[in-house]
C-alpha cells in the first residue's frame, strides 16, 4: 500500500524551517496547490531572490515528503526542451522541475525531440550511468535504480505518430517499473494564443487613389508575432506589454487557443488512463485573453517555462505524491521479452546530439561533426558516406535513425537515400585489443563496397527531412527538430549504413543518433 503524507505537516515544517521568512509566509498564506502569480518587476537581484524563495519553498516540501516516506524518492523525467531546461534564467542543473524535486533526479529531457527516440531507446537511456560488475562466470550485474515517480512531458509532441511513440514509451516504463507513479506533465505556452489581423472589406479604387487606403488579407498571428508587429518586441513580463495586450482586448481583438494543442491534450489523457497514470496540469486560464495573469510561468521566448513555471510543475507533482504516496518496496520488471510477451524490451542506441562525440566508424568525404547550435551537434554528410552500426544481439533487429528536419517546406536539408548492408569480417580480425591494422583496412574496404551495394531484398529507404505536422493545421512557428525513422534491418554484428543525398540543399543531411531495437513500428 502507498503511505500517505500530511500536507499540513509539510507546510508546518516549511514555516518553521524558514523561520517565518518570505518562503514560509508564502506557504502559510497561499491556497493549497497554488503558487503565486507574482509580477516580475524590480531589479534583477530582486527577481533572482524571489525565484530562489519560491524554488526553496517547493524543494523543502519535497524533502519533507522524502522524510515521511522513510527513504529517498527516486525521480525520472522524460520530455522536450522544456524538461531539459531551455529558457531558464537560473542553472538548468538545479532549476528544472525534476531537480527541484530532488537533486538526484535523472533528467532525460531532450531538445528538438519528441517521445519517439526515448520510446526506442529506453534501456540505453536509463542504464547509461549504471555501475556494473562482471562476476567470475562472466555474468554482468548492474546496480540499477528503481524509480518511484516517472514524469513524461510530451504534450507538445504527443501527436507524433498519432500518439504511438508516447504510448510505447509509457508501455515500456510501466513494464520495467510496474509500481512507479506515471505522471504526464501537460503544460502550455503563450505561442498557443493567436488572433487574426488584416482582412475586412476591400477599399474601392477611389478610396485607394484618394485616401491612400490599403488592404491586406486576414492573417493569423500568434501573440509573440503580434508583439513584434505592434510593440516592437516588448519584454513579455513588462508592464508596457501587459497594458498593450489588455488594450487590444478592450478594443475588441479576439484571442483564441490553438486547437491542435487540445487534441494533443486528449492524446496525453488517453495514454495516462491506459497505463494507470495521472496528468499534471500547469494552471492556465479558460479564456486565452486572461493569460496575462500567468506570464511569470514563462520564459522570454514565449515558449519555454521560466524558473517559476518549473516550480509550479514541481508543486503539482508533489500534490499527487502527497495524495497517492509511493510503494515502499517497488518491483523491477525484466528488460528481455519472454515467450509470454512479458518484458520491457532491449535496445542499443548511440546519441551524440548533446555531446558531439560519436564512437561510430565513418567513411566518406568531408563528413564532419558540427555544433550547429549551442550544445547541439550533428554528423553532416555533404557528399554522402557511411557509418558502421553494431548489433550486439543474437538476432536481426530494426534500425532507426534520428536526423534533423525543418518546416514548413522546403526543408534546408536534402532528401537522402539510406541503405543498410551487413559487413562480414572474421571475428579474429575485429579484436580491438590487438589493434589489428588489417582489420581496419578490411573494414574500410567493405564499408566502401557497401556504400555502392544494392540488395534486392533490402531496398534503400528515402528520407525526407521536412517536418510536417500530424494534422492539417498550419504551423504555429517555423520548427527545427529531430525525427526518428525506421531505415532497415541490421543483422548481428557490424552493418554499414550508407547515405546518398538526392538533391543539393542549404545544409547537408544531418544525423544525430542511431537506435537498434526489436520494433519496426511503434504501433
Amino acid at each position: 500500500s502507498r503511505p500517505r503524507v500530511s500536507k499540513e505537516r509539510a507546510r508546518l515544517v516549511l514555516l518553521v524551517a524558514t523561520c517565518l521568512g518570505t518562503a514560509g509566509i508564502f506557504s502559510l498564506l497561499l491556497p493549497e496547490g497554488s503558487l503565486p502569480h507574482l509580477p516580475s518587476r524590480g531589479s534583477e537581484s530582486h527577481q533572482r531572490q524571489r525565484r530562489l524563495l519560491i524554488r526553496e519553498d517547493v524543494s523543502l516540501w519535497a524533502r519533507q515528503l522524502t522524510v515521511n516516506a522513510g527513504r529517498e524518492i527516486n525521480y525520472l523525467a522524460f520530455g522536450t526542451s522544456v524538461t531539459w531546461g531551455a529558457g531558464l534564467v537560473g542553472d538548468r542543473f538545479t532549476n528544472t522541475y525534476p531537480k527541484i524535486l530532488s537533486p538526484n533526479a535523472k533528467n532525460l529531457g531532450m531538445r528538438a525531440a519528441g517521445p519517439c527516440y526515448p520510446a526506442m531507446c529506453l534501456q540505453s537511456l536509463v542504464t547509461a550511468d549504471d555501475q556494473c560488475q562482471i562476476d567470475e562466470d562472466e555474468n554482468e550485474h548492474c546496480d540499477e535504480t528503481i524509480y518511484d515517480v516517472i514524469m513524461l512531458e510530451y504534450v507538445r509532441r504527443a501527436n507524433d505518430e498519432e500518439g504511438a511513440s508516447l504510448r510505447k514509451l509509457a508501455s515500456r516504463l510501466a513494464t520495467r517499473y510496474p509500481d512507479a507513479l506515471l505522471l504526464f506533465v501537460s503544460d502550455w505556452h503563450p505561442r498557443l494564443i493567436h488572433t487574426s489581423i488584416g482582412g475586412g472589406p476591400r477599399p474601392t479604387a477611389k478610396q485607394i487613389r484618394q485616401e491612400g487606403k490599403k488592404w491586406r488579407p486576414a492573417q493569423d498571428v500568434i501573440v509573440k508575432d503580434w508583439n513584434r508587429k505592434v510593440n516592437k518586441n516588448l519584454p513579455l513580463d513588462s508592464e508596457e506589454f501587459k497594458e498593450t495586450f489588455l488594450r487590444s482586448v478592450e478594443d475588441g481583438t479576439e484571442w483564441n487557443w490553438n486547437r491542435v494543442h487540445a487534441r494533443n491534450e486528449a492524446i496525453v489523457d488517453a495514454v495516462a488512463r491506459e497505463f494507470g497514470g495521472h496528468v499534471v496540469n500547469l494552471p492556465r486560464p479558460e479564456e486565452a485573453a486572461d493569460f496575462i495573469d500567468y506570464i511569470p510561468y514563462f520564459a522570454e521566448d514565449f515558449h519555454h517555462l521560466s524558473d517559476d513555471g518549473h516550480a509550479a510543475v514541481a508543486e503539482k507533482v508533489l500534490e499527487l505524491i502527497d495524495e497517492l504516496g509511493i510503494v515502499q518496496n517497488p518491483r523491477l520488471g525484466p528488460w528481455t521479452v519472454e515467450e509470454d510477451g512479458s518484458g520491457a524490451g532491449t535496445d542499443s542506441c548511440v546519441n551524440w546530439f548533446e555531446t558531439g562525440f560519436s564512437p561510430l566508424s565513418v567513411s566518406g568525404n568531408n563528413i564532419t561533426m558540427q555544433e550547429f547550435s549551442s550544445l547541439k551537434f550533428g554528423l553532416n554528410f555533404p557528399n554522402g558516406g557511411s557509418i558502421v552500426v553494431h548489433n550486439p544481439f543474437d538476432a536481426p533487429m530494426s534500425l532507426h535513425l534520428s536526423y534533423m528536419t525543418t518546416g514548413p517546406p522546403p526543408s534546408i536539408y536534402p532528401p537522402t537515400e539510406v541503405t543498410v548492408t551487413p559487413i562480414s569480417i572474421p571475428p579474429e580480425l575485429l579484436s580491438p585489443s590487438e589493434g589489428n591494422q588489417l582489420a581496419q583496412q578490411v573494414k574500410e574496404a567493405q564499408i566502401e563496397q557497401a556504400a555502392t551495394a544494392r540488395q534486392s531484398d533490402s531496398p534503400p529507404t528515402i528520407i525526407d527531412p521536412t517536418y510536417r505536422p500530424e494534422t492539417s493545421a498550419s504551423f504555429v512557428v517555423p520548427v527545427h527538430v529531430g525525427r526518428t525513422d525506421y531505415v532497415g534491418t541490421v543483422l548481428p554484428g557490424d552493418n554499414a549504413v550508407s547515405f546518398r543525398p538526392l538533391k543539393t540543399r542549404e545544409v547537408p543531411f544531418r544525423l544525430i543518433s542511431t537506435a537498434i531495437s526489436p520494433w519496426r513500428e511503434l504501433l
